[in-house]
């Protein structure tokens, strides 16, 4: 018990230590969360009409905006994981091609639960579904639900491919993981579960408050998103190196060529 606490401790510290690293890379992030709320306020997402609010979820120009968002969450934390591995911000942004090719899968397992969640009317309509909102409801939480329970077995996985490095698959990596699973899926679990909870709150009340009041909970949102994204990073690295302590193995299976590790 105490091991788990050390390490869960220890990956928010990792995580600011992240974060004072690559600060470029968080503003960008922070930037391009403020654009999405912008447009959020303009086509009324805000409102406290709930028919005003769906209409605003599905502009054009919001959905085209998630994609390059997602994308950044996604290159955030690999650039996160790099440089944490690596202890070296400049070498965390030479990326080797091996790197880029494995991390494609890595964002293919976390992209297509993310298809189903926005496009889960269309999906059910194409099915000859009629979409009403238990059935939309139920496609979310499963695809949603699935990926997260899926991602603790897969951390080994996710470090490896953002190296750059030959070792550990997704298969291998669950079953390096193996009963751990449970453990780690906790860590994970109580890192992401007050973030989560703090960005739908701040969401949530921004809805039908003076413009002043909006704002700064929107821009505090933006922050508190960039921060956990990376924050989950960390911690999903010291669970995988949590498991390869327990399993007698090392984090990365084989070492890149041209990568120090400490």
């Amino acid at each position: 018990m105490k091991r788990f606490f050390t390490n869960w401790a220890g990956g928010f510290g990792d995580g600011v230590k992240a974060l004072r690293a690559l600060p470029w890379l968080v503003a960008g992030m922070i930037a391009l969360e403020l654009v999405q709320h912008v447009i959020e306020v303009h086509t009324g997402f805000f409102s406290l009409d709930p028919a005003v609010r769906k209409a605003a979820s599905l502009t054009p120009v919001r959905m085209a905006l998630g994609w390059p968002k997602m994308v950044a969450t996604w290159a955030l934390a690999f650039f996160a994981v790099r440089f944490l591995v690596l202890d070296d911000a400049r070498a965390a942004l030479r990326v080797p091609a091996l790197a880029w090719r494995r991390y494609a899968g890595v964002v293919v397992f976390q992209l297509v639960p993310a298809l189903a969640i926005i496009y889960a009317e269309p999906i059910l309509a194409a099915l000859g579904t009629t979409p009403t909102a238990p059935a939309v409801m139920g496609v979310r939480l499963v695809f949603g639900l699935g990926q997260q329970l899926l991602e603790p077995l897969l951390l080994l996985w996710f470090v490896n491919a953002a190296i750059g490095t030959t070792g550990f698959g997704p298969v291998a990596s669950a079953r390096a993981t193996g009963w751990w699973y449970f453990v780690v899926l906790l860590m994970v679990f109580v890192t992401r579960l007050p973030f989560n909870a703090a960005h739908q709150a701040l969401n949530r009340y921004a809805m039908g408050q003076s413009a002043g009041v909006m704002w700064g909970m929107l821009a505090l949102d933006a922050v508190l998103v960039s921060i956990m994204v990376v924050m989950i990073a960390a911690v999903q690295l010291r669970a995988a190196g949590f498991v390869a302590e327990r399993r007698g193995v090392r984090v990365l299976a084989e070492v890149a060529r041209g990568v120090a590790v400490a």
